[in-house]
């Protein structure tokens, strides 16, 4: 079945990996490269995006690379999600749904002495997706409707592999190869039929390389001298991003005309990433996990210049992860893992001088289909904004879906 889907379905769902089905949601992501993705995956998601420390023996997670190194078979995962957005100003509600592929990975291990795996995979970076429309009433031009659309965003291709360190520290890092498209068009719509139509679009298009690389400590809960805990790590990892290359167009459209005004080249640096964790498991079936992330999106540059509404993201996430162990005759109602999260954001937007605050809350459960495969709900209800200083209020409701799948490959037989 693995391989038959990597056959066969793997190269269509990188090529639909940046494709949604609808056509709104933050406006705020008008700024920078738009909503940054922390996780792809469900399990991820239903922790509250933490994990920088864990050690994942059956999931391919891009917090950090070092936590392939115990990978204890091949993986496959892919996940999938739909948003609902509630967008809210001091005077009207309005409502979205949007659904898109989340992204694939695939991972498997190659020397469990030296704690070698190798993993790769395409998921998404950022997203920009928004339409907001104004009505103007002028006494010249007459009565006129404004519309301001965004759409696209980053995406990543990784390849990465594992190492155990002297003293049992666990390192990875990855390639990285950054991919996308961000279009920003304005159209304009007169009441009065002797002014024609007109569209200006500003399209970018940026790809370059980067890397990510991770660190996991050795188990240290022999420090604590407590029979209760199993496991304690540290854990931490940076995503520095290359300065991307950039074409760029100006194109302006009438009811006649197409007319490409200037293309062009240039440089989008996007700030690295850090993140730091903490992670203590409970008598080997409860884990507790503790992150920090940081992002100064303050140093982000479009042509060398900066965005005004922007700032530097600070992300505290706390999540929680029930894992009953594999025991022979254990039914299917006792396979169930169970995940809760908590987070707190100041995000990369600002406007007037007000910082943008998130608060959500995360939750989930894993479906075991046999001993090593799983599907995998996460569910997250977050608050970002609000209605004062006229700026707006964001609730949303966003629940993922992903697969994963295990299977033991590449087994050397006696003869």
């Amino acid at each position: 079945m693995v391989y038959k889907f990597l056959k066969y379905y793997l190269p269509l769902l990188i090529i639909i990996s940046n494709l949604s089905f609808a056509q709104r949601t933050s406006t705020y992501t008008r700024y920078g490269v738009g909503d940054i993705y922390y996780s792809y995956s469900a399990r991820t998601l239903a922790m509250g995006h933490s994990g920088t420390a864990m050690i994942n023996t059956d999931y391919v997670e891009i917090l950090n690379p070092a936590s392939w190194a115990h990978l204890s078979m091949v993986r496959l995962e892919m996940s999938f999600a739909y948003d609902e957005l509630k967008l809210s100003n001091s005077g009207q509600t309005k409502y979205y749904g949007d659904g898109l592929f989340k992204g694939v990975t695939f991972g498997f291990p190659i020397s469990t002495v030296n704690k070698i795996s190798l993993a790769f995979g395409v998921v998404p970076y950022s997203r920009i997706n928004y339409e907001v429309t104004e009505n103007i009433n002028d006494t010249t031009t007459g009565n006129y409707n404004t519309t301001y659309l965004g759409k696209g965003g980053l995406s990543k291709i990784f390849v990465g592999s594992t190492y155990q360190l002297p003293g049992e520290f666990l390192i990875g890092a990855t390639f990285e190869y950054y991919f996308g498209n961000i279009k920003y068009t304005s159209k304009l719509a007169f009441e009065d039929a002797s002014y024609y139509p007109a569209e200006y679009e500003v399209n970018f298009a940026p790809k370059g390389f980067g890397t990510t690389i991770g660190l996991i400590s050795p188990n240290m809960s022999d420090l604590l001298n407590s029979s209760a805990i199993s496991n304690l790590r540290f854990g931490l990892s940076t995503n520095i991003v290359g300065k991307l290359n950039t074409d760029t167009s100006f194109v302006s459209r009438s009811s006649t005309i197409v007319d490409s005004i200037s293309t062009g080249e240039t440089k989008m640096e996007v700030p690295m990433r850090l993140n730091a964790g903490l992670h203590i498991a409970f008598i080997n079936v409860y884990n507790l996990a503790l992150d920090y992330f940081y992002q100064p999106w303050t140093q982000f540059k479009l042509s060398k210049i900066n965005q005004s509404n922007l700032s530097d993201v600070h992300r505290i996430s706390l999540g929680f992860e029930y894992r009953p162990q594999r025991v022979p005759g254990i039914t299917f109602w006792e396979q169930i893992m169970f995940r809760l999260g908590l987070s707190y954001e100041i995000s990369q937007y600002n406007f007037n001088g007000n910082e943008l605050k998130q608060y959500s809350v995360f939750g989930g459960f894993a479906l075991p289909l046999s001993p090593e495969n799983t599907i995998d709900l996460g569910f997250e209800y977050s608050v970002r904004g609000t209605k004062e200083d006229n700026l707006l209020q964001e609730n949303f409701l966003r629940i993922n879906f992903g697969l994963s799948f295990g299977d033991i490959w590449f087994i050397r037989y006696e003869k």
